[in-house]
């Protein structure tokens, strides 16, 4: 009985599988069982057993050996031609070797004899669930690990595709700068990427700091003035920045990532469209002066006097 506190602590979430022929025992130890699991489905055969264990899933199953039609152990081999891994425990009023030869051979570890004995009945229990509860826990670690290679295995393709990719890229995961490729680190100091990484916020800042505007390039209304409207205003996109490299115009995409126990990641890719500005405000202010130039000998053309027209004719 000493482990009965931590049987019903283990018990909490599972689901079991009770079969028993004999109504009284079933009715007495059911009543029992519903104490220590979650959940306590009942069979009166071997038959009802096996079908209910086809169609739902349970943690544990216990099972009396002689019933009708299909007895305890046949349900077990049959059980166990579907599911190698659920616990089985073998009720039996006998102590006959070749129902525990049987049971060893299908992998069923945990018998009690009738009359059952509330001490072997908990002692038993506990082995077995506990048996459940370290897998489950087993599997967790198995999964997370999983996850944590493919997680990694996905950030280090991200970090070869975009190192190799001449724009200047982040990545933003929770807050802060997981990854940014060389591309980006050549635009600032050494001192300052390493701030930046440390939080979001003096990301923010300092770029909000290195935004340069002036009316010579910010002719339209879609670059970024303060950093806030990159993700308020999707129609800003552009971003002029000093950089050690002089100042540059960026284009600025925002693509959303899903990383495992990240609330919110994201790559943000700066496309450089320096030059592309730099000739649009070429070609405008050329426009702007052939406008001013043909406005200029219109209006000189129309302010001139016309000559008078005179037919000299001789009488």
């Amino acid at each position: 009985m000493e482990h009965l506190h931590d049987l019903m602590e283990l018990g909490k979430g599972l689901k079991v599988l009770y079969v028993e022929d004999d109504e009284n025992l079933r009715l007495e130890t059911t009543k029992i069982i519903e104490r220590i699991f979650e959940k306590v489905d009942v069979a009166s055969d071997g038959v009802e057993g096996f079908n209910a264990f086809s169609t739902a899933h349970y943690d544990l199953v216990i099972t009396d050996i002689e019933m009708p039609q299909v007895d305890g152990i046949e349900m077990s081999r049959n059980i166990r031609a579907i599911n190698k891994d659920t616990p089985i425990v073998v009720v039996s009023a006998y102590s006959n070797t070749d129902y525990f030869m049987d049971a060893i051979a299908i992998g069923i570890d945990y018998y009690i004899l009738k009359p059952i004995k509330m001490p072997r009945l908990i002692d038993t229990l506990f082995a077995a669930v506990k048996r459940v509860v370290d897998k489950r826990i087993a599997d967790g670690f198995r999964q997370q690990e999983i996850k944590n290679k493919m997680q990694k295995a996905s950030e280090n393709m991200l970090a070869e595709i975009t190192n190799v990719s001449p724009n200047p890229t982040i990545v933003y995961s929770n807050g802060s700068i997981t990854f940014m490729n060389r591309a980006f680190k050549e635009l600032f100091d050494e001192n300052d990427l390493k701030k930046m990484i440390m939080n979001e916020k003096y990301l923010w800042s300092f770029l909000n700091e290195k935004i340069s505007i002036d009316n010579v390039v910010h002719s339209e209304n879609d670059f970024i003035e303060q950093l806030d409207d990159f993700n308020t205003q999707g129609n800003k996109h552009k971003i002029s920045l000093r950089t050690n490299k002089g100042r540059k115009i960026f284009f600025v995409f925002r693509n959303p990532l899903n990383l495992e126990n990240s609330k919110e990641s994201a790559v943000y890719t700066f496309n450089d469209i320096t030059v592309i500005e730099y000739q649009k405000v070429q070609i405008n202010q050329y426009n702007e002066y052939m406008n001013e130039l043909m406005y200029t000998k219109y209006k000189s053309n129309e302010s001139q006097e016309q000559p008078e027209i005179i037919d000299k004719v001789k009488f």
